[in-house]
């Protein structure tokens, strides 16, 4: 990220005569800062100016940054802000204010030790193709025509939108280079359909194998820096990986809820022998589990995966696949009494619920909602998993999915939801918070 000046503005720029960029795209919102991408069509000088919503006076700018197209025109800021306050901001291109735009963040409240959680809700999805006929393969096109999904999702006005993976999908013109890595996520940000959601509210992100690399790939995939850098040039997560390791690794908070952004690609290991696979890699693991003993105990614990963790169907790419390692993960969370732990995931091509519900041991909750434009895997009502909530296994549409965090103290609930892409609601669960003793 790039760091910013305290500048109070004062010139007068000449107005954008064209919209010269892509975006802006919001990233993470905390307490005292929001993180902004902008990518523009070429190589050009970037600033931000922005005030708080009570102040008719732009007071504030960014210190000016240069895209370059080796990060595909692409650059962040980071706005200084105060807790629980609103901002406009307006982009400045080449000294050419855009003066036709304006867009908006809202900050958090401050609420601990003052005032009950608040009320909050969150959306999420994977797996977004967005056609382009002249890379795609022949035949019907994989996805959706129909791309109201994105606004849809908008109008239920979510504080953050979580995007678990397959977010574009690289193709086999794609992968091999920079160009075309570069080339796809801007193919991506320049569709209409997207604009709305990426700039209404606070945007987090995982990869999965189609924007990490080819189907299926792993970490044995020799272009996997380039679509490292990628990421993180067009998402502006909180961070960058753990430390010591490369990845998309991140961990963040919103009012009660702890979030955990895991990277299954990067360390990914497949192989028949049993003790070298891994999904998280050994560093993610252990970093995981201590992340999760070190989280506020009467909170949710929020876990973002490409693939599924619960679904006992040893198949595809599910964690049932890499046994010990689930296990691993389980037992920790059993032994360790860790509470309150809800997994969001994609990849599949259709959404369900599943619930590990055991004596003895905290419940652990697997929504998967998949997927919001590609194609969809209607077949897999078959797969024999036993720890599917019935009712909830959806394939018929495209789909995304909601939760909405409400009440006070141990009436605190998380309020699951899943919704077609016209944003007609399929089926809702809830589960009232585990409290410890």
């Amino acid at each position: 990220m790039k760091a910013l000046s305290f500048l109070f503005h004062l010139s007068l720029c000449l107005p954008l005569a064209a919209q010269q960029y892509l975006g802006p795209v919001l990233g993470h919102v905390d307490y005292r800062e929001a993180n902004v991408v902008i990518q523009t069509l070429k190589p050009a000088v970037v600033s931000i100016q922005y005030r708080d919503m009570s102040d008719p006076v732009f007071r504030f700018r960014t210190d000016t940054q240069h895209t370059q197209l080796a990060h595909g025109n692409t650059t962040q800021f980071r706005l200084a802000a105060e807790p629980g306050m609103a901002y406009e901001y307006q982009v400045i291109i080449d000294g050419k204010k855009d003066k036709s735009n304006f867009y908006h963040f809202q900050t958090p409240e401050l609420w601990r030790w003052r005032k009950p959680a608040p009320d909050f809700s969150i959306a999420f999805g994977s797996c977004h193709y967005t056609n382009q006929p002249e890379h795609d393969r022949p035949g019907k096109p994989y996805g959706d025509t129909s791309t109201d999904i994105f606004n849809r999702i908008a109008d239920k006005n979510p504080v953050l939108m979580l995007w678990l993976g397959d977010n574009i999908y690289l193709r086999e013109p794609d992968w091999g280079s920079q160009t075309g890595i570069y080339g796809r996520y801007q193919h991506m940000r320049s569709m209409p359909h997207v604009k709305r959601l990426l700039q209404q509210c606070p945007n987090y992100a995982i990869w999965d194998d189609h924007d990490f690399g080819p189907n299926d790939a792993d970490g044995s995939f020799l272009h996997k820096n380039l679509t490292l850098q990628a990421f993180h040039d067009h998402w502006a997560n909180p961070s960058e990986g753990i430390p010591g390791q490369p990845g998309i690794t991140a961990w963040f908070e919103h009012g009660d809820a702890q979030f955990f952004l895991l990277d299954n690609r990067y360390n990914r290991v497949t192989t028949e022998d049993s003790a070298r696979a891994t999904i998280l890699g050994r560093a993610q693991l252990n970093w995981f589990k201590d992340a999760l003993l070190a989280a506020p105990k009467n909170e949710w614990k929020v876990v973002c995966m490409g693939g599924q963790f619960l679904n006992t169907a040893a198949i595809y790419e599910n964690f049932a696949t890499y046994a010990a390692e689930r296990q691993e993960i389980l037992e920790h969370i059993r032994r360790h009494d860790i509470k309150n732990v809800i997994f969001l995931t994609g990849d599949r091509h259709f959404a369900e619920l599943s619930v590990l519900e055991t004596a003895g041991m905290p419940r652990v909750v697997d929504f998967t909602a998949s997927p919001l434009s590609s194609g969809l895997y209607r077949r897999s009502s078959q797969e024999p998993n036993t720890l599917r909530v019935p009712g909830t296994h959806y394939s018929e549409e495209r789909n995304f999915g909601m939760i909405r965090f409400s009440g006070k103290g141990s009436a605190r609930q998380a309020i699951l939801e899943l919704y077609d892409k016209s944003g007609n609601q399929i089926w809702q669960r809830s589960y009232t918070i585990e409290e410890n003793p």
